[in-house]
């Protein structure tokens, strides 16, 4: 290879190394934000989720939204990523979902999308999207909109099972995919035998649970999303940091084998001029 050509690589690969320390920076700092959003909203979402679990396991506590309303079709909430570039972010939410769903169930089934990806993995497993929130930053008032949506199918008895797939965020590299269902909200624990119900209500328990219910599936929603938001911003900035590496070790590749063909131009000059001196000699 001309010496020329692997200058011209040497570069390439530094400005594509430039950009992805940048990217890697960038993420960074919006995994911090993301991070810092998704631990002060944990405890609302997970206190959400006791208050459901309580109110599903009371015999006493009865709504629409605690009982199976006799429908088979199933709607997942997908939470995925409008961009690409963040290694296995994407991949491991889609395999969760194939694993969850065998062909003949995804007949069955019905996404609402937030993020593109999540369009995208619809459109490949030729799945209906009722709907899809793409902003370039999701907000409470899109996953308000979803559950007050969601909750009116269900009420109406358009969808049945509803259920919520996100990445929870451990830490900047532990994040898991997680599948939940959310309506009608069900426990892994064993339904009280009976007595005192687990709260009191005011005014009437009908009234309450009407607002309580879709305010905690907008707290868990919401919460899903800044938790997916914080796996993603981390994944990207791993993924960035892998590429900078690489780009690193292919920079200093192409520098060794840069030195070895000058050095071989300059051993080639030498033997030729060696050589015409020679015959002149003779």
């Amino acid at each position: 290879m001309q010496t020329k050509v692997i200058k011209q690589k040497i570069k390439s690969v530094g400005s594509i190394k430039k950009i992805t320390k940048t990217m890697e920076m960038v993420s960074a700092a919006k995994m911090k934000k993301a991070t810092d959003a998704a631990l002060t909203i944990r405890p609302f979402h997970t206190e959400a989720q006791h208050v459901l679990e309580d109110l599903s396991l009371d015999p006493l506590a009865a709504h629409d939204l605690l009982e199976h309303n006799g429908v088979d079709t199933e709607v997942v909430i997908m939470i995925a990523s409008n961009k690409g570039l963040c290694g296995s972010y994407n991949v491991n939410v889609y395999r969760k979902l194939i694993e969850a769903y065998n062909e003949e169930e995804r007949k069955k089934l019905k996404i609402v999308a937030f993020g593109k990806y999540a369009e995208k993995v619809a459109k490949k497993l030729h799945v209906e999207t009722l709907a899809s929130f793409n902003h370039p930053v999701l907000t409470g008032d899109d996953a308000r909109v979803a559950a007050d949506m969601l909750v009116g199918w269900y009420k109406e008895k358009k969808i049945g099972t509803v259920r919520l797939l996100y990445t929870h965020f451990t830490s900047a590299s532990t994040f898991t995919p997680t599948l939940t269902q959310l309506l009608p909200f069900s426990s892994e624990g064993k339904p009280d035998a009976g007595g005192e119900p687990r709260y009191e209500y005011e005014p009437d328990q009908e009234s309450v649970l009407e607002t309580i219910i879709p305010m905690m599936l907008h707290n868990i929603i919401y919460g899903a999303i800044l938790e997916s938001y914080a796996s993603e911003h981390s994944a990207r900035m791993f993924a960035m940091k892998n590429a900078t590496d690489n780009a690193s070790e292919l920079q200093d590749e192409l520098k060794l084998y840069y030195n070895r063909a000058r050095q071989e131009k300059v051993t080639q000059e030498i033997a030729e001029i060696t050589s015409g001196a020679m015959a002149l000699t003779t």
